[in-house]
């Protein structure tokens, strides 16, 4: 199945514009510390230069055994004091700190914490599709697994992708699941919008597109959050700005001091 956006076009800037083609690759459940790459190639998939890969951060965790196995933790008292107040799992609670940079505050459940720049609950981790006993961690490096893909790629099939390596996050305020990129490899993840006119002759002053976070939600949209078994979207026809300097979280994330929601808040 492949989805396509929008037929051949012209923009009112007069630059061409190709059908953008969302095209699920279907891939078996696999056991813990596969070989994603070789997974990758196997598929069959005739990747194209320039495709953007969005593949799932938990199917990279899988491949990478980023994994921990609860009844191995030991819980500090920190955790405790927190596991009860917030009604959590106190093992869960305990990986969550050890993960979390700064943690936001807390519901009956969830802890909400930053990590790397990210905020999420109980700092990603995930008991969804994983071995029983386990929970599922970020990637240790997801820029650097990135990196790493792409340059397989680049001298197996010798053509130039990007990759985003996503992870589905529920928005304040809003009913399920949307997508954020977690880690980029080949493109800019971020567009700065400042300096252009809006369509009533206004210069923009503080916009700038997250680039990366919107194929990251495309792919998720289409992988799903249940068995549909798709851990990697091909998008195709898509518009980025190539680079090969190295990324990393700083060139997605703002400080939480300066951050417009969070700024003014306290932190457990």
């Amino acid at each position: 199945m492949t989805l396509i956006i929008f037929p051949e076009h012209k923009y009112c800037d007069g630059a061409l514009y190709k059908e953008m083609e969302i095209i699920p690759i279907r891939i078996r459940k696999k056991d813990v510390g596969f070989d994603l790459f070789r997974t990758i190639i196997d598929s069959n998939f005739e990747f194209q230069e320039n495709d953007i890969l969005v593949v799932s951060s938990k199917f990279v965790s899988m491949s990478e055994s980023s994994l921990v196995d609860l009844k191995n933790v030991k819980v500090s008292t920190r955790a405790k004091s927190l596991a009860s107040k917030f009604k959590m799992n106190p093992k869960i609670t305990q990986v969550a700190l050890q993960q979390a940079n700064y943690i936001v505050s807390g519901i009956p459940g969830f802890l909400l914490t930053i990590n790397d720049g990210m905020i999420a609950p109980n700092s990603g981790i995930d008991k969804s599709n994983c071995p029983a006993g386990k929970i599922v961690l970020y990637p240790e490096d997801a820029f650097k697994s990135a990196k790493n893909l792409r340059k397989k790629i680049l001298k197996k099939l010798g053509i130039n992708v990007g990759i985003v390596i996503s992870d589905s996050r529920l928005m304040p305020t809003r009913i399920g699941c949307t997508g954020i990129a977690i880690g980029v490899c080949g493109f800019e993840p971020v567009s700065d919008e400042r300096g252009k006119i809006d369509l009533f002759g206004k210069k923009l002053k503080v916009t700038f597109k997250a680039t990366a976070d919107c194929l990251a939600t495309m792919g998720v949209f289409v992988m799903g959050e249940s068995n549909e078994s798709i851990p990697i979207v091909v998008i195709r026809g898509v518009k980025v700005t190539p680079t090969e300097r190295k990324l990393g979280m700083k060139d997605m994330t703002v400080s939480p001091k300066v951050d417009i929601y969070l700024r003014s808040m306290r932190f457990l």
